[in-house]
């Protein structure tokens, strides 16, 4: 929660505060099937602090322009168009190479992607938010298709074991579900469609590892 003080003569809370976006609420009253968007404030950050706030738009009742427009349409739309950046694979052992029937563990991260835009002059953020993972080791075997993004040891959960020597390079296909919320509201709306995206490992090169005899120089 913000408190905003004398904004245009608009004092009260915000719902949440984004950086240089700020909902001021006077308190109108809205129809049962409409909801109350706060008064949005725009402040701009230079090398002397913040500027002035300045109205953006006005508080209104949304649901009658929300038909007429479409945001989650349109937001659909902008998700559609988002360049999601891949997710990263890591893998470990962390040097290039792993041992045969060892297991080597791969995960990832799960930080949703997010863009603000505007649509239809509103200010808006969207976000992709990873849903599930194929996990491709490389070796012909078949991929592991799931929603747990992996951990590192000792905590992993996503491992394969190769079973014969030679190099591999581990891909992860990501999907993404979208999301949007217009500046300043707490609360992320679904929409339609997903994304997918497509990372790799470096290559790996695959060992083996031999127990060999020794004399014991010491007559242990």
């Amino acid at each position: 929660m913000c408190l905003l003080s004398d904004l245009n003569g608009a004092t009260g809370f915000a719902e949440s505060c984004d950086e240089g976006y700020q909902l001021a609420y006077a308190g109108i009253e809205c129809e049962e099937d409409e909801q109350a968007v706060g008064a949005l404030f725009e402040q701009r950050r230079g090398s002397d602090g913040w500027s002035d706030a300045d109205m953006v738009e006005e508080e209104s009742c949304l649901a009658e322009r929300r038909q007429q427009i479409d945001i989650p349409a349109a937001a659909a739309r902008a998700f559609r168009e988002m360049q999601i950046a891949p997710s990263e694979v890591n893998v470990q052992p962390p040097d290039g190479w792993t041992l045969v029937n060892v297991d080597t563990i791969a995960f990832t991260d799960t930080t949703p992607r997010t863009i603000s835009t505007r649509l239809f002059g509103i200010p808006v953020q969207i976000r992709a938010v990873p849903s599930s993972y194929s996990w491709d080791f490389g070796d012909g075997s078949a991929p592991t298709v799931t929603t747990d993004p992996g951990a590192p040891y000792p905590a992993h959960t996503i491992a394969h074991a190769y079973v014969k020597q030679g190099t591999a390079t581990i891909s992860l296909t990501t999907t993404w579900r979208g999301q949007f919320r217009l500046a300043g509201e707490p609360t992320w709306h679904d929409v339609t469609g997903e994304g997918t995206t497509v990372s790799s490992s470096d290559s790996l090169e695959i060992l083996e590892a031999r127990a060999r005899l020794v004399e014991d120089l010491y007559g242990g």
